[in-house]
């Protein structure tokens, strides 16, 4: 709470940022970019001067969850590298974010005050702004009060007119805005003064103020804000904006977002990936279309996942919507009463203007309930912990707004977890009179407020004002009093701003001194507001001011923003009276507000039976049978809602008897087939029901997913409903959409924390009266596999005695499983034991080889592993990737599982090999389970150990960042001067992957060499060097690098750099002591200078230069600095090394008129595609296509060294490697759709992640590491390559190359991307993105019918050693490296082929980039000399 002697500077400086700040963030690059150009078409003289029309700003649209805010966020405080890229949050001027949670934040007076102190403190300003605003004319406006009184003058003239005397800034600028329509939610005083057209009313809310005065803003001034899409009011002010809408599914970028957020998602949550097999990719591709495009659908379902409190298969029964998640969710995490306990909590948080901590929550919630401990409220608040995220200051905040409306909408929140926010008042209430005594203004008035808003004597403000007195609220006179009596310097409080009747309450309490005058309430400290927009709702109150209201003429139809009229107002109300006096005036009940709500619909809704009985008798007066009053009885709003439906669903049996007396249709349904009956059925309201079933309702009417009332009944666990249903009939074994029934769901959604009593009595039930409990459903599960999986023993126990087969497996497809192997999956020690005593098969294996004990370990469950230790299980036996239950705990980190399987009584071996020659240690070592890793050490794994890919413990662990781990292995004598099957050292990696702190740790506490050298001859310099990793290099000569530093060629790190054109990492090496940049390879003698002439890099050779390189240098085949620059038309290079006195260059140079070296010939010959010989320059990089799939890949390059360890970052390396020769490729994402991508996160059985996907029609053994045993075979001439594909649509449709990566600075290659070729109309299918379709078909989901997906052979790619060079073209052959190119198949030298190919392939799976390099700086072999010029 704010004191009431606070300054009114830090009173008003309130405004918190955005509570996703810090939040990652990703996709919506299409939203980002459209701001930018916006931005864009207001920069230049034109634009700046207003010349050029354009949309006033952006208004960012979308349903709630969406992430409007997320996106709003972005722009002001960038995560993402392309709004980073962009420098958006450069441009942004201001900002403020309306926030539910915080009252002030919606307050207009505060928003102006906030808006003008943050443009006081931009740069983008200056000084000129705070100029223009410190005259004493704007001083005034800038009072607090005066700003409460007229927020709109004070916008206009300190913020709009300042502005636009000013000088535009370089570049156009943005304001963000986000959630214009917190502040109005319920519509009362949104936009009343535009209605009126009275410009003197002052703005009611933020969306308001700036709707009037948006085209005052300076044409410089972009306009950022959200809105609900729902809201069509704030929309339809905003018309003239630039629209963004984040969930039109109809446009392939939002399509995108989705995909690619669940792909995201799972590249960054491990967890997530453990619970993805090929088999459940199908739920993702579900939940991308049930999501809606809503991201906090997406991130609520797949957080439970990862969490382990939402299997993926049940994404099945996941309602399609927002509100029917929340429903979802509920039910699970607060089974039979637990809800009644923690709603006081909810209750309180929905009520509290302000966010509130967890000790203020206990200390609000004990001032009703004396017996609540601090124990009691710990475990409320655990239960609550998945519904809260953090709020400022360590306060408890819900997760998002629309779960807070959910829990007080009737409409579709249940009676059972609707919360009543007028009950949260009350808590609050009391809470603030327990010391009411040392209140200040401020929290005096809040208590009125609460008072006034907690539902108790209500009509009765003496009442109210009676407990004002008799708590011993201090009156304000007295208050001001002892505050200024304490506290003399202080200036004057900013008054508190409240409304009418909270006034008049405190005044006729007398804490508001009747001495003062509504005109001067502020001089106490508390000023009124609540003008036009409150007129109509106070009005509403009482029927004699409504009957007055409309004799001064107002219209009887009149609405407010939200489309409602005062009779839906009324009705909403409950007020009968009201309602009636409006019918007699001529209102018209038919009319509907923005969600397509009658009056009639928002009465039965409420289950005002007093309001109905008005509108039944209005009806009554017009004809039953006449189509006005039978299209009000059955009117649907928006969704389908009837006045019927509504009222089952809230549980209103009066009301429902009502509109079946005035003859509403029984059997109405909505577009999805949902009726009444099932509204009832789901929400259990048995007299509902009976009096439905008493008026023939249809008992087995099924909805569009085939679910009838009692599958609706049993699925929420309603046994009273159920037992109505079957009394009356229902088919007990009808199943819906997914071939479950009644029992199927009742099995599967029985509450587990408490021990769903309610559904084991559903169960009983239902097979008392015949329900199959074999029955399958579509995926081939049983009840008791269902009830097994969430560990439910009584029903399970019931199931079994039911005569349920306790082995059936869930099918014949390879996931089968039994429902001993589910229950030992999920931990369920109880039932694991129930299924034992029924004599369970205890050696059975699934699908993948995975027996019992395996599963157990994996989920890490001490009880059920022991028990089946008990039973006999073999620690040691295998499953199809050579996993033992040891190497699965230690992979997830459970010690006390792999203390019990390396007990002294146990056989499981710690040194045990998986297919890919790991043991557990390694697995435990590169998931970070430090402790896990120190027990294996204690019970003597091997330490030093290296899989097939040449990784040991030691490399796992540093290369994925565990330096505990790291620390631990080097102080038991690890090994540091480990290598990988390729010959490269760890530091060598460690640099490579940008692991400079575990690099900079090996070489401070392990010792490890710093010249370590790979099969090339290449130490971690050269690495660093390549990639310009300028704290790479610093940190390598911090501790010694050798500078000079030669590989087998000869070419130390300079070449590199040379080559590569990073000027601040020469200038780096060249400031070094001891560098010799004369250094020459051995073959051809060039130089560092040379190669930097050659590849025109000007600032590298003006440092080397100035270094003291040697400009005549001549290599072994005479040519010299200067005559390869002038070769290939760097006539600048060329004039610089003559000013270093180089002989002059014997060719022609250019004339150019502006003293500027001539550019022509230089792009003439760089950037000119061949399109016969295959070659391809891009940006003046010149690349060559090959025809062979085995040409340069991805892998190649150093950058794909983590591909080749883990190809995604979790669990453990790609099973698809077994030795040093067999790295595999990752497929790149790319090229795959979204299934395919979703397929290669997936882990077999959660914990193995293949590096490839399986190819069509191959053995499935190629996913468990076995297709590296087997040499592939060369491919066919007639299978194109993905680089073919790629050249020819550039050649076809001028389109962007997909192949191609860009390796440096102007220096692209050709990169292979998958093992798969798709044809065009595969790629091109309106612009939608095809990975996820393509995804669908591998797994026959979506099977895409536009293109075939052909397979060709993947040859394992060669060592890693520097990107192969681009080699240059016939004309360019006094280069170094320059050659003929003739393909070569690197098997002898002289196989040299037809001259009129021009592609160079290799047969050969160990072909070294050497090769490449050599030709690159050396020439060919001998055989091919004939074909240069002779050297000089």
């Amino acid at each position: 709470m704010v004191h009431p002697c606070l300054s009114p500077e830090g009173q008003m400086r309130c405004t918190l940022p955005s509570l996703l700040r810090g939040r990652w963030f990703h996709c919506r690059e299409w939203a980002l970019e459209k701001i930018q150009r916006c931005l864009e078409a207001r920069d230049g003289p034109k634009a700046a001067e207003g010349a050029v029309r354009s949309p006033p700003g952006v208004l960012v649209t979308g349903g709630p969850g969406t992430g409007k805010t997320a996106l709003c966020t972005e722009l002001v405080w960038p995560q993402s590298e392309t709004c980073t890229a962009a420098g958006l949050a450069s441009r942004c001027l201001a900002w403020h974010y309306c926030q539910r949670e915080d009252a002030d934040s919606t307050e207009v007076w505060r928003f102006v005050l906030e808006l003008v102190e943050q443009l006081k403190e931009s740069p983008l300003l200056g000084a000129d702004y705070v100029k223009v605003i410190s005259i004493p004319a704007i001083a005034v406006v800038l009072e607090p009060l005066h700003c409460q009184r007229a927020p709109d003058e004070t916008f206009k003239r300190a913020i709009l007119e300042p502005l636009s005397s000013l000088t535009p800034p370089a570049h156009s600028v943005f304001i963000v805005v986000d959630s214009l329509d917190s502040g109005c939610c319920g519509g009362d005083g949104v936009g009343q003064g535009l209605i009126s057209g009275s410009a003197a009313i002052p703005s009611s809310s933020i969306a308001e103020l700036l709707f009037k005065h948006v085209q005052l803003l300076p044409p410089w001034i972009l306009l950022v804000c959200s809105v609900r899409r729902q809201n069509k009011a704030i929309c339809k002010m905003f018309s003239g904006f630039r629209r963004l809408c984040l969930d039109d599914l109809r446009k392939p970028a939002t399509v995108r977002d989705v995909q690619q957020y669940i792909l995201r998602r799972l590249d960054k949550d491990g967890a997530l990936r453990r619970q993805l097999t090929p088999e459940t990719a199908e739920m993702l591709n579900l939940l991308h279309i049930k999501s809606g495009g809503c991201f906090l659908f997406l991130e609520r379902v797949l957080d439970g996942v990862g969490h382990g409190l939402v299997g993926l298969r049940e994404i099945r029964d996941i309602p399609g919507t927002l509100n029917g998640l929340y429903l979802w969710l509920c039910q699970r995490l607060f089974p039979r009463r637990l809800f009644v306990h923690i709603r006081p909590l909810l209750n309180i948080l929905l009520a509290s203007p302000k966010p509130l901590t967890a000790e203020q929550l206990y200390t609000v919630a004990k001032s009703r309930d004396f017996y609540l401990g601090l124990g009691d409220f710990h475990s409320q608040m655990r239960a609550l912990a998945s519904l809260f995220v953090e709020g400022p200051e360590g306060s408890k905040l819900l997760f998002h707004s629309s779960f807070a409306e959910w829990l007080t909408d009737v409409k579709y929140c249940t009676q059972k977890f609707l919360c009543c926010v007028k009950d949260g008042h009350l808590s609050l209430a009391v809470s603030l009179s327990f010391r009411a005594s040392s209140l200040g203004t401020k929290e005096t008035c809040q208590l009125a407020h609460h008072l006034l808003n907690c539902g108790i004597h209500e009509g009765e403000p003496t009442m109210l004002a009676l407990w004002l007195l008799w708590t011993g609220v201090p009156t304000f006179s007295r208050v001001r009093k002892e505050c200024s009596a304490n506290v003399p310097p202080l200036p004057p409080e900013t008054p508190v701003l409240v409304q009418q009747d909270v006034l008049q309450l405190l005044m006729k309490s007398g804490i508001y001194p009747a001495t003062c005058s509504l005109d001067n309430s502020s001089s106490v400290g508390v000023h009124c507001f609540g003008g036009g927009g409150k007129i109509v709702r106070r009005a509403l109150q009482r029927e004699d001011s409504v009957r007055a209201l409309l004799d001064s003429g107002i219209n009887v139809n009149h609405t407010d923003p939200d489309g409602r009229t005062l009779l839906a107002a009324a009705a909403h109300a409950g007020l009968a009276d009201v309602a009636a006096l409006l019918l007699c005036r001529g209102a018209d009940p038919s009319l509907n507000d923005n969600q397509g709500q009658t009056a009639l619909t928002l009465a039965a809704r409420q289950g005002h039976v007093g309001v109905l009985q008005v509108f039944l008798d209005w009806v009554q007066e017009q004809g039953s049978k006449s189509p006005t009053a039978r299209a009000l009885l059955e009117h649907a709003d928006n969704e389908g809602w009837t006045a019927l439906r509504s009222a089952a669903w809230g549980g209103y049996k009066e009301a429902v008897s009502l509109l079946l007396e005035a003859g509403a249709e029984i059997d109405g349904c909505d577009s999805d087939g949902r009726t009444a009956l099932r509204a009832a059925g789901w929400g259990g309201h048995e007299e509902i029901l009976l009096t439905l079933l008493d008026h023939c309702a249809e008992v087995d009417c099924a909805d569009r997913e085939g679910r009838t009332p009692l599958i609706a009944a049993a699925y929420m666990g309603h046994k009273e409903a159920v037992e109505i249903l079957l009394n009356a009939g229902a088919n007990v074994n009808l199943s819906d959409g997914d071939g479950r029934t009644a029992l199927s769901v009742a099995a599967l959604c029985v509450p587990s924390a408490t021990g769903g009593r309610g559904h084991g009595e559903v169960v009983s039930l239902l097979l008392e009266r015949g329900s199959d409990p074999e029955h399958k459903d579509s995926d081939g599960m049983t009840p008791l596999l269902l009830a097994s999986y969430e560990g439910h023993e009584e029903v399970v126990e019931l199931l079994l005695e039911a005569g349920a087969d306790v082995d059936e497996s869930s099918g014949a497809h390879p996931s089968a499983i039994t429902p001993l192997l589910a229950a030992a999956a999920m931990g369920h020690a109880g039932t694991v034991n129930l299924m034992l005593f029924w004599g369970a098969a205890v050696d059975g294996i699934d699908g993948e080889g995975r027996t019992a004990l395996c599963l157990a370990a994996a989920k890490g469950s001490v009880e059920v592993v022991r028990t089946l230790l008990d039973r006999g299980l073999d620690e040691n036996h295998k499953d199809d990737l050579g996993w033992t239950p040891l190497h699965a705990a230690a992979c997830e980190g459970h010690k006390s599982v792999c203390a019990i399987l390396t007990e002294q009584s146990s056989m499981a071996r710690v040194g045990e090999l998986d297919v890919e020659g790991r043991s557990p240690l390694i697995l435990a070592a590169q998931e970070g389970h430090c402790s896990t890793v120190r027990l294996l050490l204690d019970r003597r794994s091997p330490i030093d150990h290296r899989a097939y890919d040449g990784h040991s413990a030691l490399t796992a662990a540093a290369l994925q960042g565990h330096g505990d781990i790291v620390e631990l292995l080097m102080r038991r004598g690890a090994d540091t001067d480990v290598r990988d099957a390729e010959g490269r050292p760890l530091l060598y990696l460690l640099v490579l992957e940008g692991h400079l702190d575990m690099a900079a740790l090996l070489i401070e506490k392990g010792g490890v060499p710093l010249e370590s050298k790979d099969a090339e001859g290449r130490t971690a310099l050269h690495v660093a060097a390549w990639h310009g990793d300028l704290d790479g290099i610093a940190m390598l000569l911090k501790y010694g690098a050798d500078l000079d530093a030669q590989d087998l060629d000869g070419r130390p790190p300079l070449h590199s750099v040379a080559w590569r054109g990073h000027v601040d990492a020469g200038r780096l090496l060249l400031r070094a002591k001891g560098l010799n940049v004369d250094l020459a390879c051995k073959q051809q003698g060039a130089t560092a200078l040379g190669i930097a002439a050659q590849e025109g890099h000007t600032e590298i050779v003006a440092m080397l230069l100035e270094k003291g390189a040697k400009p005549d240098h001549v290599d072994r085949y005479g040519r010299s600095p200067v005559k390869v620059a002038g070769k290939h038309g760097h006539f600048l290079i060329v004039r610089l090394l003559e000013s270093y006195g180089a002989k002059p260059f014997s060719g022609i140079i250019p004339f150019s008129p502006s003293g500027a070296p001539n550019t022509f010939y230089h792009s003439s010959t760089k950037n000119q595609v061949s399109h016969s010989s295959g070659e391809v320059c891009i940006n003046g990089a010149l690349t060559t296509s090959s025809s062979s799939s085995n040409s340069v890949s991805a892998s190649c390059s150093p950058a794909s060294t983590a591909e080749r360890f883990h190809s995604m970052p979790a669990s453990q390396t790609s099973s698809s490697t077994s030795h040093s020769l067999a790295t595999v490729q990752t497929v790149p994402a790319d090229t795959l759709n979204f299934i395919q991508q979703i397929q290669q996160h997936s882990l077999p059985r959660s914990r193995s992640r293949p590096s490839t996907l399986p190819l069509h029609g191959s053995n499935p053994a190629s996913l468990q590491g076995r297709a590296s045993r087997h040499k592939h075979k060369a491919p066919t001439s007639s299978s194109p390559t993905h680089e073919q594909c790629t050249f020819n649509e550039l050649q076809d449709s001028q389109k962007p190359i997909k192949g191609l990566g860009s390796s440096g600075d102007g220096n692209y290659l050709l990169k292979p991307k998958t093992p798969y070729i798709i044809e065009e109309s595969f790629k091109h299918s309106g612009g939608v993105d095809l990975k996820w379709n393509s995804v669908m078909a591998s797994l026959g989901v979506m099977p895409n019918q536009e293109g075939q997906i052909r397979q060709t052979k993947n040859r394992e790619s060669p060592p890693v050693g520097y990107p192969p060079f681009c080699l240059q073209s016939h004309a360019q052959r006094d280069d170094w490296g320059s050659f003929q190119k003739t393909p070569m198949d690197f098997s002898p030298p002289s196989a040299l082929r037809d001259e009129s190919m021009f592609n160079m392939t290799s047969t050969d799976p160990q072909l070294n980039l050497k090769q490449a390099i050599k030709l690159q700086f050396e020439g060919p072999t001998s055989a091919a000399l004939y074909k240069r010029e002779t050297p000089l």
